[in-house]
Formats: structure tokens, sequence, C-alpha cells
């Protein structure tokens, strides 16, 4: 492990100690501050995330497999980055964090907009965005145990059959992203 690895290493785990989330209402407007051990461990206090969908020049999407030393979904598979919005952040800084923490990439994002995802587990509003990104791909092995492109018929039928486990989030994200996908693609008929 070089010196920057351990650097960021140390930094990841710092940084978890001392997160705080903005506490939102259904509306997205903020309420208050929570740390990530407050909000985790009350499903009500609605909190903002990200997750970023890398499309490679075929049209693939990037899924990614989080790590078994996550705290929630260990070992799911789910966008190609995600994360919290930090308190002191917004929606783009945190995506562009997420997406160079996980993936070593720096890259301009196309913001497609917001869902709500409420589960027993965690309640959250998330903007999702999208990367269109053909470059090398350096995964964070902190952070995830594996990633590969994937097409969205392949992730559709994972969904439908249950071969793969897929966080909640990402569910409601991908229906978002498939139907965005899915409109350019009749727009170009």
């Amino acid at each position: 492990m070089d010196l920057n690895s351990r650097e960021l290493s140390y930094s990841l785990e710092v940084q978890r100690l001392d997160e705080f989330f903005y506490v939102v209402d259904e509306n997205d407007n903020v309420v208050g501050k929570a740390s990530r051990e407050e909000c985790h461990s009350n499903p009500s206090l609605i909190h903002r995330s990200v997750y970023v969908f890398v499309l490679n020049k075929r049209g693939e999407i990037f899924i990614q497999r989080r790590s078994l030393e996550k705290d929630l979904y260990p070992g799911f598979y789910t966008a190609s980055a995600t994360g919290h919005v930090n308190y002191g952040e917004d929606y783009e800084e945190a995506a562009k964090r997420e997406l160079k923490e996980e993936l070593n990439i720096d890259a301009p994002l196309e913001r497609l907009g917001k869902v709500k995802s409420f589960s027993e587990t965690e309640r959250e509003i998330s903007m999702i965005y999208i990367c269109r990104y053909d470059g090398e791909i350096r995964i964070n092995r902190k952070e995830i145990i594996e990633g590969s492109f994937m097409s969205m018929e392949d992730i559709e039928e994972d969904l439908k059959t249950g071969d793969k486990k897929f966080a909640y989030g990402f569910k409601v994200a991908f229906k978002k992203l498939s139907k965005y996908l899915k409109s350019l693609r009749k727009d170009k008929r």
C-alpha cells in the first residue's frame, strides 16, 4: 500500500466518524442536521444521497458490488458510485466526491433528477447523475468488491430474476434512469 492509499484509507475512516447529513422534509427542504449514525438508526430522518451511473459509448452501465464492510447493503449491487450528501455539500459536490473516491473518475456530470427512496431501514431523497465516460476505471477496494459494465437489459433481467441482490435505493434510481434512456432511444427512431 502506497502513501496515498494509506492517506485515503485514513481519510475515509475519519470522515465516517464525523459525518453529518442534512435532515430534510419530504419536499427536500432542509429542517436540520444529524450524524450518520442518527440517520441510519432512526428511519424517520430523511436525508440526501446521490447515485451516479457511468455509461460507456456502447450505452452500458457500470455496476458495482458494495464492500462487505459497508453498514448498509454489504455485498449488494448498486450504481457506479453512490453516497450521502454531507452537511455543507450540495448534491453535485457529493456526486463528484463519490465518483472520485470510488472509481477515481473526474468527469462532467449530467443531472437526471431526484427520487424518493423510502424503505424500512432508510429514508433518502436521492439525486441521480449520469457520467459518460470511456476512460480507465480504478475501483477503490475499500468501497467496492468488483464492478463491470452491463447492458440495461441485463440489469433489468437480473432485477426480475433476483439473481443478484441490488440495494433498495438502486432499484428506485435505476427505474428513473431506465425510463430516461428508453425515451432517448425512442427519440432516435
